[in-house]
């Protein structure tokens, strides 16, 4: 029976032998974030102890005497209880894995925390509930353990139980032991304002000292109140500290005065608000819910010693809006890598600046659109832009990064080799987050003008790159799975070729009818408004500027490279419908990419439902000298194969003339 597990072993998979805290650190510390090092004596060892012990069937016979309603039962019931488990020793095998670990951490002084195993859920969290002691040594840790294994059943612990209606449910509780951070700053911040739940305010409180001053509510603490988007500090309480909570000499805990010039200055500066402003969102993107953090800061370094969800939020049931960005010819794959890139890549390149969480719906019958959360993108579309503007060292290295990226990617695209298709795929994610910034930072009129023209000739330096990577993925994964599924490899996740883990055909014949990639996973859908309400969204195909009278319908998009024909228009989803184009047609798409080349000499402009002035279109258009209008929205969806056109660039205007 595994007793006890390093940090570096957990994740969030883990509560019921972890805890939620123990489990939360652990998931924490893999995701990157900096946590104080430590390891969690599991609730396996609490378990272990009440049998060795014979206390779990006294202690199921007490609970049972409970009435909640009758205080005296409970206060009862917790001090027989309470002194039953301080009183009996620990396990031999028990205490001497303890010491082990403890020497491993290398730290005269720790904190021990308990990890019930029920706690910190999305309605219910155990904060305040169970105890905690700082600045613990190896003199009392043992004994700190069972206190904390014990304050699992202090009077407001076991009313908890009952409020809550945990009081049937298996109850065990975990011991956290983590290196103390000898706290200069701390506090506590929620990354969704918990007065006004505003999602797009966080709140941070900070106090000289241990966190454990604020917690209890012993010193009243600076708050700062940050906007996420665009990032600025949009409110400060600067309260006047007297006295703060620090580290005795030989451990515990004990409070100082504080002079008064110092307790009167701001807590923390306000660029160390907007540092630990991106690790509180950084967190909540990872987690996908709104958190509760503990941090302290020791040697100007934050680090996080809890995180848990916000549970005194309304449920907002008000839905989602998802907005039609683009119409584009994808595979499975190709949505993987461009969700993760903006999950996994962007934020991190952007020091956790945004994540917007895009949306893949497939139909049969027009290939593949792209919905983006239309409330993060509201919220400041110029976000990444300002970012990287204001550190134009940091644009250059990822113009750097992404230039060899590119070559790497053509290396591999070269070999298509099946040993490597995951190398391929990775760096593929990788290369999606720094291609946001090239694109927006191309195309942005906010920009600085040098900073603009590197990203647009990059982007077309290396514009065929990411096409053909895809192209190659899918060929290495065809050497990878039986040649029966090879026609339906655009349609298979990377997990299922991978691994091999291969859907049934009848499963993959539906997948060809319709579905949704969200949130990293694949919704089999052909009833797209029926999938909206299961999933609480409001999903809009948006009609833009189309004008109507009895001559014509007008539609409008950006000018790409001027001119005015006449001509046939031709509706293009896939590279396959390519043949119906002739010599002297329009070609109206979704987007290009490189194998449209050929069919595109054929054309004598072209049109596009998205893109801006470095998309392929726009490039081709303007080498070619032919009229192109990008970024209509809708043109793939108002015009039809064989209508009379009239392509405007110079104005941004198509006319339909039937």
């Amino acid at each position: 029976m595994e007793l006890i597990r390093d940090f570096k072993k957990l994740n969030k998979k883990d509560v019921a032998i972890a805890g939620g805290k123990g489990a939360s650190l652990g998931e924490m510390t893999q995701a990157g974030i900096l946590v104080p090092s430590g390891f969690v004596i599991l609730s396996n060892s609490f378990e272990k102890f009440l049998e060795e012990t014979d206390l779990n069937i006294k202690i199921d016979s007490i609970l049972h005497s409970v009435n909640h309603n009758e205080i005296h039962t409970v206060e009862n019931a917790s001090e027989k209880i309470r002194e039953l488990i301080l009183n009996a020793e620990i396990p031999q095998n028990i205490s001497v894995d303890i010491q082990k670990f403890f020497k491993k951490l290398d730290s005269k002084f720790v904190a021990v925390r308990s990890s019930a195993t029920t706690e910190d859920s999305s309605t219910a969290s155990w904060a305040g509930q169970l105890e905690s002691y700082l600045n613990t040594t190896k003199v009392n840790l043992l004994e700190n353990i069972k206190k904390c294994w014990a304050s699992l059943f202090t009077p407001r612990a076991i009313f908890y139980r009952f409020e809550k209606e945990l009081h049937k449910q298996k109850i065990s509780v975990a011991v956290v032991v983590q290196k103390m951070v000898e706290s200069e700053v701390s506090g506590i911040a929620f990354s969704v304002h918990p007065i006004t739940q505003d999602k797009n305010q966080l709140i941070i409180e900070a106090g000289l000292g241990l966190g454990e001053a604020i917690v209890s509510g012993q010193i009243t603490p600076d708050s700062y109140v940050v906007e996420k988007r665009p990032r600025r500090i949009i409110n400060k309480n600067i309260h006047i500290q007297m006295k703060g909570l620090y580290r005795s000499e030989n451990g515990g805990n004990r409070w100082r005065d504080i002079l008064k010039d110092q307790g009167k200055k701001q807590v923390l500066s306000d660029k160390e608000i907007l540092e630990l402003s991106n690790i509180i969102i950084h967190i909540e993107n990872h987690y996908n819910f709104p958190v509760d953090i503990e941090w302290a800061r020791e040697a100007n370094t934050f680090y996080v010693v809890q995180s848990r969800p916000i549970t005194s939020l309304k449920q907002n049931k008000q839905k989602t809006i998802y907005k039609k960005s683009m119409n584009r010819s994808m595979s499975v794959m190709d949505c993987q890598c461009w969700y993760l890139g903006e999950k996994i890549s962007l934020p991190k390149i952007s020091n956790h600046a945004t994540f917007f969480e895009p949306m893949f719906i497939y139909r049969s019958t027009k290939g593949t659109s792209v919905y983006y959360n239309h409330t993060d993108i509201a919220q400041d579309p110029e976000f990444l832009v300002n970012h990287f503007s204001a550190n134009v060292k940091k644009f250059h290295n990822i113009l750097e990064q992404y230039e060899n990226d590119c070559s790497k990617i053509i290396k591999l695209s070269k070999r298509k080799r099946s040993a490597d298709f995951s190398v391929l795929f990775n760096l593929i994610v990788d290369f999606w987050g720094k291609l946001a910034v090239i694109m927006v930072s191309g195309e942005s009129k906010t920009i600085d003008r040098d900073l603009s023209k590197a990203s647009y000739e990059l982007r077309k330096k290396y514009d065929a790159v990411l096409y053909q990577a895809g192209e190659s993925l899918l060929e290495m994964a065809r050497q990878k799975i039986p040649p029966n599924y090879a026609k339906w490899v655009e349609f298979l996740t990377f997990k299922e070729i991978k691994y091999r883990q291969l859907p049934e055909i009848k499963e993959l014949k539906k997948r060809i009818l319709g579905y949704v990639f969200f949130k990293d996973n694949l919704i089999v859908a052909t009833d797209i408004e029926k999938f909206a309400q299961d999933q609480n969204l409001n999903i809009i195909d948006a009609k833009y500027d189309v004008k109507t009278n009895s001559k014509f319908v007008k539609i409008k998009g950006n000018s790409a490279c001027a001119g005015k024909v006449i001509g046939t228009a031709k509706i293009v989803f896939e590279y396959t419908q390519l043949k119906k184009l002739k010599r002297g047609d329009i070609l109206i798409t979704s987007m290009t990419t490189p194998d449209f080349l050929p069919a595109m000499k054929r054309a004598i402009a072209f049109v596009t439902d998205e893109g801006g002035i470095t998309c392929h279109a726009a490039i081709v258009s303007r080498e070619m000298k032919k009229p192109c209008i990008i970024g209509t929205k809708i043109a793939t969806e108002v015009l039809k194969d064989g209508d009379k056109i009239e392509v405007d660039a110079n104005n941004g205007i198509i006319k339909l003339l039937n």
